[in-house]
């Protein structure tokens, strides 16, 4: 799925990746941080600003912009495709056969083996004013707390900025 069209140009965006079939793939600690360095990795290329992003075990949420919709459809191309070759790689090289299975396809139309991480496309809302951009600033924040992984937003690591330059936002 594409970013949506908009007929005035430039916008916020709320983006969610999610990992195939919804599997908690990213909850290995070392996954996560090899996402986030993905994300990092991918930020002075994204269109606009990368506002923020967060880390879940089923999924990756970010904002960014403003940008067009060709813009951040290939930034999130890019993005996926870093974090994949990168999970790809320490998935392989790891012992953890559920991981492997998550990502393995078998398929011999395909050509055999096929290993994919994120579902096709992307979920995107588009944010028109800043105090729609703020409101997804604060779930974005509170994305670890409202998922039960933690008690407090702070305590959740895999996040960007992180708490303590949050209040920056």
């Amino acid at each position: 799925m594409t970013a949506p069209d908009d007929s005035t140009g430039f916008c916020w965006a709320s983006v969610v990746l999610t990992v195939l079939d919804r599997a908690p793939l990213l909850a290995v600690p070392r996954r996560a941080r090899i996402v986030c360095a993905a994300l990092d990795g991918c930020a002075p290329d994204a269109p606009g600003r990368l506002w923020g992003y967060v880390v879940l075990p089923d999924s990756v949420r970010l904002v960014v912009g403003p940008a067009d919709s060709a813009a951040l459809s290939a930034f999130v191309e890019r993005v996926k495709a870093r974090a994949a070759a990168g999970l790809l790689a320490a998935i392989r090289q790891g012992e953890d056969e559920a991981a492997l299975d998550a990502v393995l396809r078998f398929n011999p139309v395909w050509g055999g083996a096929i290993y994919r991480v994120w579902a096709a496309g992307f979920h995107c809302a588009t944010l028109w004013t800043e105090y729609k951009l703020s409101g997804a600033l604060y779930a974005l924040r509170r994305a670890p707390v409202s998922a039960g992984l933690v008690a407090r937003a702070e305590d959740w690591p895999y996040q960007f900025p992180s708490q303590a330059s949050a209040t920056s936002w």
